[in-house]
């Protein structure tokens, strides 16, 4: 029945199961359906139940800040037309919150502002409501020498034994449940799918990858993490730097995807 996990693992998320976790959404599906069988396994991939138990969510603010440094950077072409971001594989809002901050502290004293929105999706739904909660421990700010912890302040309040997001930030982030092997619901100018691509297939990198490139705009923008850079080559997208940081643009091409 592990196989059938890790079947079910690389058909409906994308994602190579470790057998650690496909034990332990096996002993769920026994103490929860009361029999390990297809039927039980079957019903806890198509409700997506089972992406709590195979599914990475560590996370934090300001992650790879240089990222945060080339999207200030980037900020000014976008004055007049307006910026729509996407945060793939969201986790908790941690992304979201941070590049909203980024964002809030760039407005400040503008004569006009500008104008974004940002839809942050996850396919674990209990990520998604602990990130419209916007409530969080110290961990989930990390020492790394970056600057950018400083903008917290203004847009976070101290909350039990941690802090939580100030409501005015919220109003420009749509949180919501979303697998990443479906195609994505708009056309985003910048898109960052980060520390997540790593843990899939290659089949399934291929089809993810395809689907967000479906929905960048002509000339739009992906980050991916650090890590995962040389993993990425698809024939819509170009990959650039600025400085020491790669990200990619979208270009016409075939549409194939390729691998490095």
């Amino acid at each position: 029945m592990l196989n059938l996990i890790s079947r079910n693992a690389e058909q409906y998320f994308g994602i190579r199961a470790e057998e650690s976790e496909a034990a332990r959404l096996s002993a769920h599906i026994r103490q929860n359906y009361g029999k390990m069988d297809a039927e039980s396994i079957q019903r806890v991939f198509s409700s997506g139940e089972a992406a709590e138990f195979l599914m990475v969510h560590e996370t934090y603010f300001f992650r790879e800040p240089a990222h945060f440094a080339l999207l200030l950077n980037l900020l000014p072409q976008f004055e007049k037309s307006g910026l729509i971001i996407c945060s793939a594989a969201a986790a908790n809002g941690c992304e979201a919150y941070s590049i909203a901050m980024l964002i809030e502290s760039w407005n400040k004293g503008r004569e006009k502002p500008l104008a974004y929105h940002i839809d942050a999706l996850d396919i674990s739904a209990r990520m998604i409501g602990n990130a419209r909660r916007g409530v969080y421990g110290t961990n989930a700010v990390r020492e790394d020498g970056s600057d950018f912890h400083a903008m917290m302040a203004a847009y976070t309040e101290p909350f039990e034994n941690g802090f939580r997001v100030r409501e005015p930030l919220k109003k420009h982030i749509h949180f919501f449940t979303h697998n990443l092997m479906n195609p994505l619901p708009k056309i985003y100018d910048l898109i960052f799918f980060r520390n997540a691509f790593i843990y899939f297939t290659q089949q399934g990198r291929e089809r993810v990858l395809s689907n967000i490139s479906a929905a960048l705009r002509a000339e739009g923008l992906l980050f991916l993490g650090v890590s995962e850079t040389m993993r990425a080559r698809h024939a819509d997208m170009a990959q650039k730097t600025m400085g020491d940081t790669v990200y990619f643009q979208k270009i016409k091409s075939n549409g194939k995807v390729q691998y490095g």
